[in-house]
């Protein structure tokens, strides 16, 4: 069973969020322009090797990863990875 971390907490966490730029892309368009999400993704910075970094508290994550499964389910599981890697830090 999976730990959650309650969400008082939740916030303070700092994650790292690495993807395509296909997958920022397909993310973009689906956030509103007055979401935090957008936001977000509007300030992601991209790096030498081609791909986007996405820096975020731990809501903002959980929230990206809930608009991913339903618009981008191939980039579920690095957003996963990156809330776990945020939770151990």
């Amino acid at each position: 069973m999976q730990q959650l971390t309650p969400k008082s907490e939740t916030s303070r966490i700092k994650v790292l969020i690495e993807m395509s730029p296909e997958h920022h892309h397909s993310l973009i368009k689906r956030a509103s322009e007055t979401s935090p999400l957008y936001f977000r993704l509007k300030n992601a910075v991209k790096t030498e090797s081609n791909t986007i970094l996405v820096p975020c508290d731990g809501g903002e994550a959980e929230m990206l990863l809930q608009v991913a499964k339903h618009f981008c389910p191939e980039v579920v599981s690095r957003i996963e990875a990156a809330i776990r890697a945020g939770q151990t830090n």
